[in-house]
């Protein structure tokens, strides 16, 4: 089985687990895969264990997980769970499979394959698509595409060095040190080289109403980049700044966004980059925003505000930061202009007006860091 038909098959147990009751976030389903990679399909045993170990919370869930298994492996679940349970079969199975009876309503059971040949294909079609027109099936495939992500974290080089047989200058202290066992004659050569340090990201997301659709998205993205150890600041604006590090700060994505809907109050409502831009450069650039960071301004540029302003604020940002890029989720369509008044204004700071829409744009922009 190839890697994307591998995925996509365990994806659809975690829909049929949801299907059956369990309650599944896109992040178990994640850890799950991970885990057979691991385990492999040898000892099917095993991939039960570490299935019921992911997914199952409360004792009463287990007999629910064991039926849903035993129906996604081609075997008939027991018990009563026929109703709450899709049973499928596959298509093309073997003669000794097919040679089983089928009951009067196998013609309305939904027919899932175990390898599909066109998986590969729909998972392109899912990763190039526009978060906008996601399902919500297909929206929390995304999502576990986006935790899975591991960007490639921006590096600049420190102030110290450590011994490297690769290094580029002697280490004349570490020689002279050791040259006192033989007479203060060094025997080896020692050499130093620079070390390097992961650059500080800030994130500083809209969470306006024109922007509902894609910043859930990036705030998995920021939650992604977090995981990935880097020093991250987030901060979310719609009518005014809101700082949600601390909130994101949990292994799972989805607590974390149950907790960053908590603590913010301006979620879908209007747009105040400019003033929120102001209160970054005042109160939190010199705490979080150091002159080595990249920040990520993610917005589609609808102003309320004064556009002066916000020019004004965006030229500060940019004095104050190593790299300042703008992530547009419409910049991905076709005959892309920047028509907003917030835009125009904003992009004469940037360095780079990067789109963002789908997974496959984050996936990219995830690499892309690491060169920054």
């Amino acid at each position: 089985m190839d890697g994307a038909t591998f995925t996509a098959n365990a994806m659809r147990f975690g829909r049929l687990l949801r299907r059956a009751g369990l309650e599944v976030e896109p992040g178990q389903t994640a850890t799950f895969l991970r885990a057979l990679t691991l385990l492999g399909f040898d000892r099917r045993g095993d991939v039960r264990a570490a299935g019921r170990a992911i997914f199952v919370r409360r004792r009463e869930d287990r007999p629910l997980y064991d039926a849903a298994f035993d129906l996604f492996w081609r075997r008939r679940g027991t018990g009563g769970l026929d109703g709450r349970l899709p049973r499928l079969r596959q298509e093309g199975r073997p003669a000794s499979l097919a040679a089983a009876p089928e009951s009067e309503g196998d013609e309305a059971l939904e027919t899932v394959p175990a390898v599909r040949p066109d998986a590969a294909s729909e998972r392109e079609a899912l990763r190039t698509t526009d978060f906008a027109s996601l399902t919500p099936a297909e929206a929390r495939d995304a999502q576990a595409m986006l935790e899975a992500l591991r960007p490639r974290l921006p590096v600049r080089r420190a102030r110290r060095s450590r011994l490297d047989r690769a290094g580029h200058r002697p280490a004349m202290r570490t020689m002279l040190r050791r040259s006192l066992a033989s007479g203060g004659e060094p025997m080896r050569w020692r050499w130093l080289r620079r070390t390097v340090r992961v650059r500080p990201i800030v994130l500083v997301c809209d969470i306006s109403g024109s922007m509902e659709r894609y910043s859930r998205f990036m705030l998995r993205f920021a939650h992604a980049l977090q995981r990935s150890g880097a020093r991250v600041e987030v901060f979310v604006f719609g009518t005014r700044l809101t700082r949600i590090t601390r909130q994101l700060r949990t292994r799972s994505p989805d607590e974390a966004l149950r907790r960053v809907a908590g603590t913010v109050v301006d979620w879908s409502g209007g747009t105040r980059i400019g003033e929120s831009l102001k209160e970054l450069n005042r109160r939190w650039v010199r705490r979080t925003v150091r002159s080595g960071a990249v920040v990520l301004v993610v917005s589609d540029g609808w102003e309320r505000g004064d556009p002066a302003l916000l020019a004004r604020e965006m030229a500060t940002l940019r004095r104050s930061c190593h790299r300042l890029l703008w992530i547009d989720p419409l910049a991905a369509r076709p005959g892309f202009e920047p028509a907003t008044a917030g835009l125009r204004a904003a992009l004469p700071h940037v360095d780079e007006l990067v789109p963002a829409a789908s997974v496959a744009t984050l996936e990219e922009l995830a690499g892309r860091l690491g060169s920054l």
